[in-house]
């Protein structure tokens, strides 16, 4: 039988989740692309403390007040969409935490549907060197997806 020293080094050194991955499902409505970004809590709450040196407390009721600010810096350095050739402008709406779970909310206007649509998604790959990034976008009854990775931070998806 384990001693209770044993099993605390054990939890204390075992990873959280063995793998790194996000997916954001992104959809063409009222004239904007509206995307929902699943990422681990963990990964994005150590990402931004890291750069930032606050403690953020991301889904708690002491998260820090500048959370939303820099969470929004971060993903402009890392998500974007060009439309027919023109980057279209991003619109952090807000943050959702569901236990190891963080849902981001984001908006990217855009008049018409896009026919060609360049997709950047490289959260993370500053981070980890497994890190994978699914992006699947519909477009009317239209459905393309990416598979993104280090090296592979972007790509165009046709409709």
């Amino acid at each position: 039988m384990p001693s209770i020293w044993s099993l605390l080094l054990l939890t204390i050194f075992m990873p959280r989740h063995d793998f790194h991955v996000s997916i954001a499902q992104v959809d063409y409505k009222q004239q904007s692309l509206q995307m929902t970004l699943r990422v681990f809590t963990e990964d994005l709450e150590d990402r931004l403390e890291e750069q930032s040196g606050l403690d953020l407390d991301l889904g708690t009721p002491t998260e820090h007040e500048k959370a939303p600010e820099l969470i929004a810096e971060y993903l402009r350095e890392v998500l974007a969409f060009e439309a027919d050739g023109m980057e279209l402008p991003m619109r952090y709406i807000g943050l959702e935490v569901e236990y190891e779970l963080s849902y981001l909310y984001l908006e990217f206007p855009c008049v018409e549907p896009p026919k060609e649509l360049l997709v950047r998604n490289q959260i993370f790959f500053d981070s980890f060197e497994d890190q994978s990034n699914i992006v699947n976008v519909k477009v009317g009854e239209e459905l393309r997806s990416a598979f993104l990775s280090p090296g592979e931070g972007e790509t165009i998806l046709e409709f």
